[in-house]
């Protein structure tokens, strides 16, 4: 069984950082209320001493007090982590969002990704700062193009109306398991994706 996670994000275009031609939507009160979100820059590849990496963010629980909870890797389908254990590796991470059609569709994937419990803090030269909780070396992520997003291949199950698949949570284990076979079958269609990577497609104003 891979190990498989599906994480919520909210819906934007390129995911390389907030700009006035990419804000993020549906993705919950904060980026309604600031205009902002953790995930903007979850396809932005960063030159680091490992390599090129894309470092990924995906909101916890938050707790009634506003403290976020710890992502439970222990819970992740397929993987051996234990309930003590800081990350766990090599997770086939799956972010989806809802769309501007309004269907949850997933935006791309990291394979062979680490998955932390805790958020870390990645630095950049200029100071700014950005948390994650997923990270994976950006040969092994992709972001389908806007408009491929909309295939119903790339559709993602809502629990409402599926019976499993996304309920109030920005994170599905599939461990349901009628969801085994969507699993599988959204796998194989990963696996076989040979369209375009927009990992590397920026909005015009901050094309490197």
């Amino acid at each position: 069984m891979e190990k498989v996670l599906f994480c919520k994000i909210a819906s934007m275009i390129w995911y390389k950082g907030v700009c006035p031609k990419d804000k993020p939507f549906n993705g919950g009160k904060y980026p309604r209320e600031t205009g902002d979100c953790g995930e903007g820059r979850n396809f932005m590849p960063v030159q680091t001493e490992d390599g090129e990496m894309c470092f990924g963010f995906v909101e916890p629980k938050r707790g009634k007090s506003g403290y976020i909870n710890q992502l439970r890797i222990e819970n992740i389908r397929g993987g051996n982590a234990t309930a003590t254990d800081d990350a766990v590796d090599d997770i086939c991470v799956i972010w989806c969002a809802t769309t501007n059609l309004n269907e949850t569709s997933v935006m791309g994937w990291y394979k062979h990704a680490t998955v932390y419990r805790e958020i870390q803090e990645l630095e950049y030269e200029d100071g700014d700062t950005q948390g994650y909780n997923v990270e994976a070396k950006s040969e092994n992520c992709v972001l389908l193009p806007r408009e491929t997003r909309h295939r119903h291949i790339w559709n993602a199950p809502v629990a409402k109306t599926k019976g499993y698949g996304f309920g109030q949570s920005m994170l599905w284990y599939a461990s349901e398991p009628e969801a085994a076979s969507f699993v599988e079958r959204l796998l194989k269609n990963m696996e076989e994706y040979n369209g375009d990577n927009w990992l590397n497609e920026y909005p015009p104003e901050l094309d490197p």
